[in-house]
């Protein structure tokens, strides 16, 4: 429950209040007295706005409630937190009852009308949403539904997708099948590729090579490539100049053998015919031993040595050249995107291959040269190191690739195929500007099932609205029964008619309710909402603050409310705290001894003890709150406390800040009218008169407290402010009256002064 209200600052008349640390916290039941205009009602709209959890009141205003539960705080700003319900009868409460049918607002005849602050708004509430705001949101969600049934064009059966999968399997020539790409699988792709659509758009210059690759069908086999090479170059070369370099030694001279290469070579070749023979094998005639030793002696082991060694290198020559010479398999053998690379790398071969032939056949050409001049020493021909080692590797490249070709062909299709599916999606989707339909469909999908959801939060409500309309009315027979109560009578009746209250008068509609009777219909009905809380169990949480609940009826109600608040809120579990404020002092004395305030003893108990708390306008356009000042709560009249104001203030020696001195004229003018009617009490006699009676027309005091007549009205604080001259009036008003009683009456002076 609520135990302060620390600060209040520019609440109306509130205008800088701080809880001050002699005020009583507030208890579990709290009494509230205070003069019209003193603040009451202002401080009850505070609990408006914690009924509301809005600032419905002075928005610009700040305050601080504090709780009971952890000493917890909340200001103007935590409304919407508070813990608790709260529910308020004030004036607001009783104009706010009344809301008019506007359909028969004409003559005010019959008054017809909903009653309480919910009801009250029912009807314009389901008419708003039935007639305002479904229309509003009907039209926003049907434009954006618009938008989303055209974007589901592209997902739906026979939709923009499955038609750009027919035409991506046609520009694959059909190789696959309509299962094997579809609406589905291109769904799939969507998803994928929409992220980045420029990674997966392929090059132009990529395309024709991917399709290819996607399109290619399996029609060869794997190629030979173990090619193995053994160049010679370097080595041929040293063993010619080795051999160009050496000669054989001459013993006996033959020119003309130097001068005739075949008759040289005639001549060895037919020592090697004839050895070991006697007779020559062409002529037949016999061999002379002294020629075939002369000649055996010109053809000497290093000759034959020299002629041997050319003999192996031509060997070697021929062996180099037959090495060069690989059987390369057609390009029409390979795959058709690898044919051009096989065919360069293969004439790339052959022409490093022919150089290198070139430079062999230099060694060829020295050896011939050689063999025409054996016994001397010759210089060899310079060549060109070259090496066909690096073109064959590249065409042994090319082949490895054809192999690994045809081994992961599958492999190497599916990814092709993937490749060159992600680029068709792609490119598809950036023609379209998916991406930002996407983008608009899901936010117009998202406005659509808010829409949805807020058309079904207001047929919610306007069940739940009606509800409430057929539950008012149920209400009927319980405010009737308050009515009676309350207003001792049964001429005013709740009655019903087309699910709304009707206030009748007799058998007619009720007409020109007095402020009364509009008083005690709302004091009904709010009686009748706290039950309804009551019921429900949420009592229990509730906070309620009666306002001068008396407030335009007469004394014979006082009793009643009295009685009926007392009756209801005689169990303390049911509710969590009461707060009543009031103007009414008789009102204000019958609470005190009811059995809501009867454990207090007003005059024995501890000030810091009672729950009494008193609400003053100290200044124009200021108020305060402080706990109630013992003459108010120790007697059953206000004379008193009326008294004990006028005589502090008059024994006063600090009357500039005397605390209730803008409240002087208005006390001046109570305390008279009391003092007067005690004095004479005739029947129907005004208090002019009763004046003339008590005070002496020669008497100071009859001319001074002439003044109360410019006070005459609780609502003068303007005049006060505006005409300080009066308030010095005040004082010598004040001192006459008083010297008045105690010299003239005595025995009266002395029970004010013992009290």
């Amino acid at each position: 429950m609520i135990t302060k209200v620390n600060k209040i600052k520019d609440f109306g008349i509130f205008k800088n209040f701080t809880w001050d640390v002699s005020i009583n916290p507030f208890k579990k039941r709290n009494l509230i007295y205070g003069w019209n205009y003193s603040g009451k009602t202002t401080f009850s709209k505070l609990f408006n706005n914690l009924d509301k959890k809005q600032k419905i009141h002075f928005p610009s205003s700040e305050y601080t409630f504090e709780i009971e539960r952890n000493t917890e705080t909340y200001t103007q700003e935590q409304l919407a937190n508070f813990p608790y319900l709260v529910k308020v009868f004030n004036t607001y409460y009783v104009k706010s009852v009344f809301s008019w049918d506007k359909e028969n607002r004409e003559e005010f005849e019959p008054i017809l009308f909903f009653l309480g602050y919910e009801a009250g708004n029912i009807q314009p509430k389901i008419d708003s949403l039935i007639k305002r705001w479904n229309p509003k949101i009907e039209a926003i969600k049907k434009k954006k539904e618009a938008i989303v049934s055209a974007f589901s064009d592209y997902a739906k059966e026979n939709g923009k997708f499955s038609k750009q999968a027919t035409e991506i399997r046609k520009y694959l020539n059909e190789q696959l099948k309509s299962n094997e790409f579809n609406k589905s699988h291109f769904i799939a792709l969507v998803a994928e590729v929409k992220t980045d659509l420029v990674k997966h758009t392929l090059a132009p210059d990529k395309v024709t090579g991917v399709k290819q690759q996607a399109l290619a069908t399996n029609d060869f086999l794997e190629q030979d490539d173990n090619f193995v090479l053994s160049e010679a170059l370097t080595t041929i070369g040293k063993k010619v100049k080795d051999v160009l370099e050496d000669s054989a030694p001459r013993s006996i001279p033959f020119p003309e053998f130097d001068a005739d290469e075949n008759l040289f070579n005639w001549v060895q070749t037919g020592l090697y015919l004839h050895k070991d023979s006697t007779k020559c094998k062409f002529c037949d005639n016999n061999l002379k031993e002294e020629r075939i030793k002369s000649l055996n002696q010109y053809y000497s082991e290093k000759l034959q040595e020299i002629q041997t060694a050319i003999q192996k290198i031509r060997e070697l020559i021929a062996a180099d050249v037959l090495g060069l010479n690989f059987e390369f398999q057609h390009e029409s053998k390979l795959a058709r995107h690898l044919r051009d690379k096989y065919k360069q790398a293969v004439k790339e071969y052959g022409e490093l291959k022919q150089e290198y032939k070139n430079e062999l056949e230099i060694f060829t050409a020295d050896l011939k040269r050689k063999e025409s001049n054996y016994f001397n020493s010759i210089t060899a021909t310079a060549y060109q190191t070259v090496s066909v080692n690096t073109k064959l590797q590249k065409v042994i490249a090319v082949i490895g690739e054809h192999n690994l070709f045809v081994s992961k062909f599958e492999e190497k299709k599916k990814g092709a195929i993937a490749l060159i599916l992600r680029h068709y999606v792609a490119e598809y989707l950036a023609a379209e500007n998916y991406l930002t339909q996407e983008k608009e469909n899901e936010t117009a999908s998202d406005l659509v099932n808010r829409c949805q959801t807020k058309l079904e939060e207001n047929n919610d409500g306007i069940a739940r609205l009606e509800g409430l309309l057929k539950n008012t009315v149920k209400g009927q027979e319980e405010l009737n029964i308050y009515l009676k109560i309350f207003l001792n009578r049964e001429d005013i009746q709740i009655a019903i008619e087309k699910d709304k209250f009707v206030l009748t008068r007799g058998a007619n509609p009720a007409s020109n309710l007095s402020e009364g009777e509009k008083t005690a219909i709302a004091f009904a009905y709010f009686l009748t909402e706290l039950k309804s809380l009551k019921k429900e169990g949420k009592l229990k949480t509730t906070i309620i603050f009666f306002d001068d609940p008396i407030s335009s009826l007469d004394s014979n109600h006082i009793f009643q409310v009295r009685s009926l608040i007392q009756h209801f809120f005689k169990d303390k579990g049911d509710y969590l705290q009461l707060f009543i404020s009031t103007h009414n002092f008789e009102f204000f004395s019958v609470l005190l001894d009811s059995n809501l305030f009867k454990n207090v003893n007003r005059a024995t108990t501890k000030a810091e003890d009672c729950p009494f708390y008193l609400i003053n306008r100290t200044m124009a356009d200021s108020s305060t709150i402080c706990n109630l000042p013992r003459t108010l709560r120790s007697h059953k009249s206000e004379y008193a406390h009326i008294f004990a104001i006028l005589k502090e203030y008059n024994d006063s020696a600090t009357k500039e800040t005397f605390q209730f001195k803008i409240l002087l004229p208005n006390t001046l003018r109570r305390f008279l009218e009391l003092y007067t009617l005690f004095k004479y009490p005739k029947g129907f006699c005004e208090v002019d008169d009763r004046m003339k009676m008590v005070f002496s027309p020669d008497e100071e005091v009859f001319h001074n407290t002439k003044l109360y007549h410019w006070f005459s009205h609780q609502n003068q604080f303007e005049k006060v402010a505006q005409h300080d001259g009066k308030i010095f009036l005040i004082d010598e008003a004040i001192s006459e009256v008083l010297q008045h009683i105690e010299e003239k009456d005595e025995m009266h002076w002395k029970g004010l002064t013992e009290l």
